[in-house]
């Protein structure tokens, strides 16, 4: 991975051959971009460049840049920037969880400046996320979570290169919001929700902290944002991209928001406590056999709940989004709502 002096491009027009020759090492005569995961990329810009020149380099990278200009800000706020090039830096490749190799991992004099020049898996088998994963598919993630969570049980990352899971901005700007976005997905879901999950919601605000408190106490590192599309697949190997929202909290976190929210109502339902008992040996087998069925359990029962939050208040700009990401968010949530419902996750938060 290379750590340019070249400066950083503001726009995919700044990506010039000259550039790429300067940060991949190769002379690159000709390089064409075109914009993929439009529907799917909220705080970035993705590009797909296709590369001519000389011997050694790949026919295509990817190359991630800074969204909107409110994007931008969230991403400030959030640090989900520094956070995605701190992970790439320091973590890829190192733990056992399968990443997309990355050539230039580079930040300018502002928390929104960064770029990233990463491998193009267009070979590989990128999940769906508004479809749902496979029952293979999830169990092949938690077992590259529990690859991942072990790892940095023996590997801590120095303090400050990533926040815990209850972090300032969260508390401040994500909660008191949760009301008018859970209003925009009642005008749009078709599912009926159950009356307890109505109740849960109308004291989002009051109860998340009591999530946020239990799920920061494990030092454990978290993706933070497991999501199916950030999920590719190739004979029997994943790999995993996006990592934005990386984050220290307790491991049955990233477990609970794959499961609950990746895979179908009909996939999960009934299978929690088996999934959750899978990564718990996964883990244990990976050397870190100090979380317990029961503690892993309410963790998961309160990440259930509070984790939901992610698909509401991104329909705060439902009326803006593209048809599928609305749909995706809405889905997500329809998830969410039920498994909720059928584990009793409001209980947890007594």
């Amino acid at each position: 991975m290379t750590e340019v002096e070249t400066g950083i491009p503001s726009s995919i027009e700044e990506v010039t051959p000259g550039w790429l020759s300067a940060v991949l090492g190769h002379t690159v005569t000709g390089a064409r971009a075109e914009r993929i995961a439009q529907d799917s990329g909220f705080a970035s810009l993705l590009y797909r460049v296709w590369l001519t020149g000389g011997t050694g380099l790949p026919e295509t990278v990817v190359v991630k840049l800074p969204g909107s200009q409110e994007a931008r800000g969230a991403m400030e706020l959030l640090g989900g920037y520094r956070r995605e090039l701190e992970f790439y830096r320091r973590i890829a490749g190192r733990a056992p969880m399968g990443t997309a190799g990355v050539f230039v991992a580079e930040s300018g004099s502002s928390a929104s400046e960064f770029v990233l020049v990463m491998e193009d898996l267009r070979g590989w088998d990128n999940a769906d996320h508004l479809a749902g994963l496979t029952m293979d598919q999830a169990r092949s993630a938690l077992s590259g979570l529990a690859g991942l969570h072990a790892w940095s049980a023996t590997n801590p990352v120095p303090a400050g290169v990533f926040p815990g899971l209850d972090f300032p901005a969260v508390r401040q700007v994500f909660l008191p919001v949760f009301a008018t976005a859970w209003a925009a997905y009642l005008e749009r879901t078709r599912i009926t929700v159950p009356p307890g999950v109505t109740d849960f919601a109308a004291r989002f605000a009051e109860l998340a902290p009591v999530a946020l408190e239990t799920l920061s106490r494990r030092p454990t590192l978290l993706h933070g944002d497991i999501r199916a599309d950030n999920l590719f697949f190739r004979d029997g190997a994943m790999k995993v991209v996006d990592f934005q929202f990386a984050c220290h909290g307790a491991g049955a976190a990233d477990v609970a928001y794959l499961v609950t929210q990746g895979l179908p109502v009909s996939e999960r339902r009934g299978r929690d406590q088996a999934l959750l008992t899978e990564y718990l040996d996964d883990l244990a087998a990976q050397g870190d056999s100090d979380y317990p069925f029961d503690e892993a359990w309410r963790d998961y029962r309160l990440a259930t709940g509070y984790l939901m939050m992610l698909p509401v208040i991104s329909l705060l700009g439902a009326e803006a989004m593209p048809e599928r990401s609305r749909q995706l968010c809405i889905t997500l949530t329809d998830r969410a709502v039920a498994a909720i419902d059928e584990i009793d996750a409001v209980a947890a938060f007594s």
